[in-house]
């Protein structure tokens, strides 16, 4: 007489446990990332080989658009106690609605005669009005941008500078930004470029 077999069973497993697994990673990744403030301006920075990597904090950023027009950056911890500096540099008092909409912008190219208008529209108009800090090539005649990175420093002296510039804009920005720079002594800060 011939022998029964028993079907062969592969081995069983349970994948509820994977799948709270994945669930947790994926929670978990998405609760500890960092997002980048938006810009609003858009620059396409030119590529060079440095691996070195850009601080997260105390930083502030001076932005050159493919127009030629500054913009200026800084860490929101910061941006209240540099906008009341230069209000007192150039007798311009604000608000405190005016400073708590000042808290929430990211980067902004507008000169000090315009701020308080800009700082009473909408986010959206903000976003749409840029025309640029003003930088004399003359030195000491309007230095508006100069002096908002030294208020800025003079408000948080642990704050460093970097560069931003689009590929498309001009070489005589750049002369122009670093001449006034070491004109006041500042010779130390980072060019931000992207990786080849």
């Amino acid at each position: 007489m011939a022998r029964v077999k028993p079907k062969r069973r592969g081995p069983s497993m349970d994948l509820t446990a994977m799948s709270d697994m994945a669930w947790l990673l994926l929670s978990f990744f998405i609760l500890t990332s960092n997002f980048r403030d938006p810009e609003v301006v858009p620059v396409v920075t030119p590529t060079s080989v440095s691996n070195q990597k850009m601080a997260e904090e105390n930083m502030m950023i001076i932005k050159i658009d493919d127009k030629g027009q500054f913009l200026f950056a800084l860490d929101e911890k910061d941006r209240v106690p540099a906008l009341e500096r230069m209000g007192d540099k150039y007798g311009v008092k604000f608000t405190d609605a005016e400073k708590n909409a000042f808290k929430s912008i990211v980067e902004f190219g507008v000169p000090m005669k315009d701020m308080r208008s800009f700082l009473n529209q909408s986010p959206d108009n903000q976003k749409k009005y840029n025309p640029g800090i003003p930088l004399d090539t003359i030195p000491n005649k309007n230095q508006e941008l100069i002096d908002w990175v030294f208020e800025a420093q003079e408000a948080n002296p642990n704050l460093f500078l970097a560069i931003k510039g689009d590929q498309k804009s001009e070489y005589k920005q750049f002369k122009t930004l670093i001449a006034q720079l070491q004109d006041k002594n500042m010779n130390k800060f980072q060019l931000i470029t992207s990786q080849e």
